[in-house]
């Protein structure tokens, strides 16, 4: 049999969404919460620097709440408990179709070497079309989940072509999907009432990412030692799991082949669109709403604003 490998560290047990606070602490500073999960990318390096701190001012008070899972940062964003959230394209494309309210504003990380379907030496197996008949172990109505069908259409093959078991050589990595057009990848949400209310925090938080990103791209022995020690991993692991994914600068996220401009939306539309018609065969949920729908809760705005354009 095959295993789809997902090679992400493995994330902290679930805090809990705990009981809502009040919006402002007892010296008046507006309480902001930050729902993660423990992973290798921007996000970890500027909880790990206090940069949402730095960049968010004086006013406000950062709270970082940590999750297992996206399953669960949705419930959370559900519940008004939390403010941002981490999460995977398969969970943020379920909170858009569900109409949690929010919006996605910046993507982390598209996955890339760092989620693979991988084959034993002796299988026989070098190509996606030699999977016919074959059983193929997967997380149910993941992003891996969501990668292997669509190469297995790309290869011309159906989903009743294979065995899928719920949850080494390499066959497809989540990068070359990438780049055919299955984007999987990590993305950050915001609540659109707190992201309306508070656009210059929401900027705020952009900025932080995007030094983060600028930390990694000019200074990466720096970036990979505070990974590893954030994450109590040796600066080897910390340097083999950054670097199976693409992280993106601001600019970058812009384009057409990701985010978009608010004049102009990008590819992530679509591609969440994609997501939530794979969510629905998988029973995950039992309707997508229209594509536009999706396309309007991406919100470059944010990224605009922090980059000054």
């Amino acid at each position: 049999s095959l295993a789809l490998a997902g090679m992400l560290a493995a994330s902290v047990a679930l805090t809990g969404c705990g009981s809502k606070k009040e919006a402002t602490t007892s010296d008046g500073k507006t309480i902001v919460k930050i729902g993660t999960q423990q992973m290798p990318n921007d996000e970890g390096i500027a909880k790990a620097m206090n940069y949402f701190q730095e960049e968010m001012g004086d006013s406000v008070s950062v709270e970082i709440v940590e999750f297992s899972s996206g399953k669960d940062v949705n419930t959370a964003l559900a519940a008004g408990s939390i403010d941002f959230g981490l999460e995977g394209s398969c969970p943020a494309s379920l909170a858009i179709a569900q109409d949690l309210g929010v919006e996605l504003i910046w993507i982390h990380e598209v996955l890339g070497d760092v989620e693979s379907l991988v084959a034993t030496g002796t299988s026989g197996i070098n190509t996606v079309a030699d999977l016919k008949g074959k059983k193929v172990a997967v997380p149910f109505a993941s992003t891996a989940h969501f990668s292997l069908l669509k190469a297995m259409e790309n290869a011309g093959l159906s989903a009743s072509d294979v065995t899928v078991l719920s949850n080494k050589k390499t066959v497809i990595t989540s990068g070359e999907l990438a780049k055919a057009g299955y984007m999987t990848s990590n993305v950050e949400v915001v609540r659109t009432k707190f992201a309306e209310a508070h656009p210059d925090i929401v900027a705020a938080y952009v900025k932080a990412l995007d030094k983060s990103v600028s930390m990694y791209k000019n200074d990466e022995s720096t970036a990979i030692k505070t990974i590893a020690e954030a994450m109590e991993l040796t600066e080897d692991n910390a340097k083999f799991q950054m670097s199976g994914s693409t992280w993106l600068t601001g600019s970058e996220q812009i384009s057409s082949t990701y985010l978009g401009t608010s004049s102009a939306k990008g590819a992530v539309g679509q591609n969440l669109y994609d997501t939530a018609e794979f969510l629905k065969t998988q029973g995950s949920i039992t309707k997508v709403p229209d594509k536009s729908v999706f396309e309007k809760a991406v919100n470059p705005k944010y990224i605009e604003t922090a980059l000054g354009k």
